[in-house]
């Protein structure tokens, strides 16, 4: 048994689906999945129920920096974020689990989606 964890990472500065950006979900130091968003900047990872912990605690890590590199974004000084580690609890060991997030060079925003 396990459950389905999705992610829909977007482009703050002009509202576009964050492509290639790699993510990363663990319990503690334990790697659960991990993979790299997809073109409309969307990830889906099934977690077996049994590597969750007891505590339903996982992480979810946002690799940032690549994503900026490059992209040409004007800023008024230098990149502070270079990534993301959101401490999440699974409220349930069933079903699908959703957590967008939008990304910004030195913001971000995400929300637990039903």
């Amino acid at each position: 048994m396990s459950i389905t964890f999705t992610t829909h990472v977007l482009n703050g500065t002009d509202g576009t689906h964050a492509a290639g950006v790699a993510l990363r979900i663990c319990a503690g130091d334990i790697v659960l999945a991990e993979g790299i968003t997809n073109e409309g900047g969307r990830l889906q990872c099934e977690i077996p129920v049994d590597a969750l912990p007891a505590d339903g605690m996982i992480l979810l890590h946002i690799d940032t920096e690549p994503f900026w590199r490059g992209r040409g974004v004007p800023r008024t000084g230098p990149q502070i974020v270079a990534g993301l580690t959101l401490r999440l609890i699974v409220p349930r060991i069933e079903g699908h689990h959703h957590v967008p997030v939008m990304l910004s060079p030195n913001a971000f925003s995400a929300w637990w989606s039903a």
